[in-house]
């Protein structure tokens, strides 16, 4: 990076150490560009706002290595009377290390020639005749310095800070907001992976149970608002480990080590993610399944879509609004029609009264493993559909699934 007086100077700006700008920084300095990641925490992966569920095949196509992935054997999808069980196939699911798996990622991206400044917080936009130029930051030192760049990527999650800052929209309105034990539990049976619904355990979201090794177990529950505001987060994650007959034997004599937050987009972005000189991904643009609540490998997959096209745009001398798009055009090409029918089956579930939950689960029991990872990880075809229907016939007049299947055939 060129420094001259108090301006610094780059090609890709980026705003976010997280999965997403991480993985759109290791593209742009693959393709021979000059990028630099701000990021406003002083250490990549902590503090640590996901649960790290996420698919193996993904993990492996970032170069994750298998030690930091935790693969589980068997899924249990449990509601307040009723309960599925799943086999775990294929490149199914896995728990990651976060830490260890984010600062992968990063050293990744430096390993390419990117460069990274922790601990460093963007303040506001630079723009010049309304073209956005890059960033003013604050250092660790308190000092504030002006980070000129070609194209800036926003990949600052849930809060959108570049869009916020450039009145693009006021910020997420619909959210869904996660508290998380990880626990020292050496009862736990560690390849079990449990998801919870139900009034008891989590209203208007879900809770979970997922297993990452050596005896460490990630606990918690995670709600969607508005629907669910005014609900006690930490009574229902202190209920369902301590006091729920269900699983209370496993955790006798588990004790904290750590306290996740986190939130998630569960709306569409409202604008364009784009302009002249910029782009927004990830968490920052809602690129994560509002069906799971899972963000880590959407947020990858866009990292390295944005910065493909970014290298692009710099290499052409063209980075004007019609060019950054194709980064979102790809993207929706790939994933529009899932996320939408994510969101209309999120909004529905969001409302489930515990005989609904009950009910469903009894529908679930008649899928395949394939058939009920292919749907929670938001992989949706009309093939999956039919098949559903066909273990499930009285699925066919219900509402939803006419919608489903209308849009799948469009």
């Amino acid at each position: 990076m060129d420094r001259e007086r108090s301006i610094m100077r780059t090609e890709v700006l980026i705003l976010g150490a997280g999965p997403a700008g991480l993985c759109a920084a290791r593209e742009c300095a693959e393709r021979g560009i000059r990028v630099h990641v701000v990021e406003k925490k002083t250490e990549i992966g902590t503090p640590i706002h996901t649960s790290g569920a996420t698919w193996i095949g993904d993990m492996e196509k970032a170069g994750i290595p298998e030690s930091m992935c935790h693969r589980v054997e068997t899924i249990r999808f449990v509601s307040q009377g009723n309960e599925a069980i799943f086999k775990n196939t294929g490149s199914g699911i896995c728990v990651l290390d976060i830490h260890r798996a984010f600062q992968h990622l990063a050293q990744q991206a430096v390993d390419a020639g990117a460069t990274i400044s922790v601990g460093t917080r963007a303040v506001e936009p630079l723009t010049d005749r309304g073209r956005l130029i890059g960033v003013r930051v604050q250092t660790p030192q308190g000092k504030e310095e002006q980070i000129h760049a070609t194209v800036t990527v926003d990949a600052t999650g849930v809060t959108s800070l570049l869009a916020r800052t450039m009145n693009i929209f006021k910020g997420f309105h619909r959210l869904g907001q996660g508290l998380e034990y990880d626990l020292h539990a050496p009862r736990w049976p560690f390849k079990d992976f449990v998801l919870l619904v139900g009034s008891q355990v989590a209203p208007t979201g879900y809770a979970w149970i997922f297993p990452w090794g050596n005896h460490r177990v990630r606990v918690g529950v995670g709600i969607t608002l508005p629907e669910g505001r005014g609900t006690d987060l930490q009574g229902c994650l202190e209920r369902l480990i301590w006091e729920d007959s269900r699983f209370v034997h496993y955790f006798k004599g588990a004790s904290q080590i750590e306290m996740h937050r986190g939130f998630i987009p569960n709306e569409a972005f409202p604008a364009d993610p784009y302009g002249d000189g910029f782009i927004i991904i990830g968490d920052a643009a809602s690129q994560a399944s509002v069906l799971a609540g899972e963000g880590i490998r959407f947020a990858m997959r866009m990292g390295r879509i944005a910065g493909k096209v970014c290298a692009e745009a710099v290499k052409k001398g063209n980075t004007s609004k019609q060019f950054l798009a194709q980064a979102h055009a790809q993207w929706n090409r790939i994933h529009g029609r899932n996320f939408r029918i994510a969101m209309e089956i999120n909004t529905r579930i969001a409302v489930f009264t515990d005989a609904q939950w009950d009910k469903g689960v009894e529908y679930l029991k008649r899928l395949n493993s394939k058939q009920f990872l292919s749907f929670l990880k938001t992989e949706f075809s009309l093939s999956l559909f039919v098949g559903i229907v066909a273990r499930n016939p009285t699925l066919a007049g219900k509402g939803i699934v006419k919608m489903l299947l209308k849009e799948l055939r469009r």
